[in-house]
């Protein structure tokens, strides 16, 4: 039996409910009783997408770390510094994206310790639908197509399957997250898209 088929005798309301808007407020919606994510929809600037897609894969940064929010930002900079990125504006707009990231997440949840991760990767790094062990978690897809997300009961049902956009922010309930209700909204991993080459993909965990 499976961590989800044994929640299912829960007697608990379950939260698949998704919000989404053009503002980062959206995310604190995350709180509201059967949100199970939400979702700031945003783009990227055109030419940040060029530079980010115009990186070699060994260019692109990779980070796994854990620090209190007012360091993310000098995290993100000592990932480019590692993988040699040169120092542009557009370079800038990712690691301040990312600190922003950091802050708006912190205040979301109120926490001050994070884990944060880059992922870069040409595969499907998470290609079964899942629910992560964690409260909640931050995704945000600066390169490449972005997360896949669909109701546990729809599971079945490919044509409810949904999509965060690239560049847009989505704030997920985990398995961890506290209260009564349990989470019922499942996420994987995206299909590479070929002509844009490996993904890159923050992540960012909040650690109480």
């Amino acid at each position: 039996m499976t961590i989800l088929e044994a929640m299912d005798d829960t007697p608990y309301r379950v939260a698949s409910d998704v919000m989404s808007g053009p503002e980062p407020e959206i995310l604190a919606d995350i709180h509201l009783r059967g949100v199970a994510a939400s979702i700031w929809n945003r783009t990227c600037e055109p030419a940040f997408v060029d530079w980010i897609d115009g990186l070699p894969v060994e260019s692109l940064p990779e980070l796994r770390t854990t620090v209190p929010v007012h360091l993310a930002e000098t995290a993100a900079i000592a990932a480019c510094e590692q993988a040699k990125i040169p120092s542009s504006s557009e370079r800038d707009i990712l690691t301040g994206d990312i600190a922003a990231l950091a802050v708006m997440l912190s205040k979301t949840l109120n926490v001050r310790q994070m884990r944060i991760r880059l992922d870069v990767s040409d595969e499907m790094m998470c290609p079964k639908f899942h629910m992560d062990n964690v409260p909640a978690r931050l995704l945000c897809t600066y390169r490449g197509p972005g997360t896949d997300y669909v109701p546990q009961e729809d599971l079945s049902e490919p044509s409810r399957i949904k999509s965060v956009k690239r560049g847009a922010v989505a704030l997920f309930r985990g398995s961890a997250w506290s209260g009564e209700e349990r989470t019922g909204l499942l996420h994987r991993s995206p299909a590479v898209d070929e002509s844009v080459g490996a993904r890159l993909l923050l992540v960012i965990d909040p650690i109480d």
